[in-house]
């Protein structure tokens, strides 16, 4: 935690480089566990976010930003903001157990349902992992609309926090209309304008 706070007063200098700005801070709970989800548009997002919540919120980040020669300014945001590392090709069950443990704990976690950045104006198909967690753990979700104009603007628009309902039944019938949940509350913090495409050019329904 200690950590945290001294890297948020930096981070938050450079983030002036990138016209951060944020709404909604009202709506972020103070100390309950919380999932936060949010579209990726930038690698800068994690930290972001961190810093427009101020609280620190834990995510999955690939197992190559631990290592500094993999570049010394990810590896500074993934140490400084409580990243834990995860094998992208086998993420197995103990990232499953750790993200559970975190918000047992009451800690915030963070994932992108989109599953890599898009640098374009479109909320891209989601995958079911939010879903899981918030369904698994009952922790209320903050969704948060992330848009860029690179040297003009970047804003976090932060909702507010909803609890997904508790569904019956077997993963596979119960994480979609989940998703379909989380993904139109993001919809919602962003622009108008925005392409919303819930399947990928040339995806083939199964």
């Amino acid at each position: 935690m200690i950590r945290f706070y001294i890297g948020w007063p930096i981070f938050r200098l450079v983030a002036m480089a990138y016209h951060l700005r944020y709404s909604g801070y009202e709506n972020v709970p103070r100390k309950e566990p919380l999932l936060v989800v949010a579209n990726h548009n930038s690698r800068k997002d994690p930290v972001a976010i961190n810093l427009s919540l101020r609280r620190p919120v834990r995510y999955m980040a690939k197992k190559e930003a631990f290592d500094p020669r993999n570049g010394l300014f990810e590896y500074l945001m993934v140490s400084i903001f409580f990243a834990y590392p995860v094998d992208r090709e086998h993420p197995g069950p103990e990232a499953i157990r750790r993200t559970i443990s975190y918000l047992d704990k009451g800690d915030c976690v963070g994932i992108f349902p989109e599953g890599t950045r898009f640098d374009d104006e479109v909320l891209h198909p989601f995958t079911h992992g939010a879903a899981y967690f918030a369904w698994k753990t009952g922790v209320r979700v903050l969704p948060i609309g992330v848009t860029e104009k690179k040297g003009v603007d970047y804003h976090i628009n932060i909702g507010k926090p909803f609890s997904v309902p508790n569904l019956q039944g077997r993963p596979h019938k119960v994480l979609p209309q989940i998703t379909d949940l989380i993904r139109e509350r993001i919809r919602e913090l962003l622009p108008d304008d925005w392409e919303d495409r819930e399947e990928e050019p040339g995806a083939q329904q199964t």
